[in-house]
């Protein structure tokens, strides 16, 4: 009995896969994802006792050091996309940490922290620590760094 094209591409599909299975560990996406959730459970767990999460202070930060920033810089700055930041935005524009002006053109958002965005910043700074002290001790932190300047400079060129 003939094979049909579908059981010859199905074939097909298992042989390359099967070659690849064993190189999954190489997979540079894959292992920065283990990386990133291992951190994200880390830093969330100390930053629980201000009520803000790792990619919320991310943002705080990236705004704090920006400030007075358009949102659409501050989508560049942290390259998240722009709906996963307005998404995150509002969530710390209703907690009150963030505030959001009307720039020039009413298109254009402008962002700041409040007062109480800085205080829960500041708050937050110490359980920070903390958090970047345990990652330290599984990761070498200074390397990451360097991949993510790297990584950042390659970006920014390729644009």
């Amino acid at each position: 009995m003939a094979k049909s094209k579908r059981d010859g591409a199905d074939e097909t599909a298992r042989q390359i896969a099967g070659a690849f299975v064993a190189r999954g560990n190489e997979c540079a996406f894959n292992n920065l994802k283990v990386v990133t959730r291992v951190l994200t459970a880390v830093y969330d767990e100390e930053l629980r006792p201000v009520g803000l999460r790792a990619s919320q202070l991310a943002l705080l930060w990236a705004i704090h050091a920006a400030e007075p920033v358009e949102l659409s810089r501050l989508a560049s700055i942290t390259f998240t996309d722009q709906t996963t930041l307005s998404r995150t935005i509002a969530t710390l524009r209703r907690s009150g940490l963030v505030g959001v002006r009307a720039g020039t053109d009413r298109r254009v958002r402008i962002l700041s922290l409040t007062a109480a965005g800085r205080a829960r910043f500041a708050a937050a700074m110490p359980l920070w620590e903390s958090a970047q002290r345990r990652a330290g001790d599984w990761l070498p932190l200074a390397g990451i760094a360097g991949i993510a300047r790297k990584v950042r400079n390659a970006a920014r060129a390729a644009a």
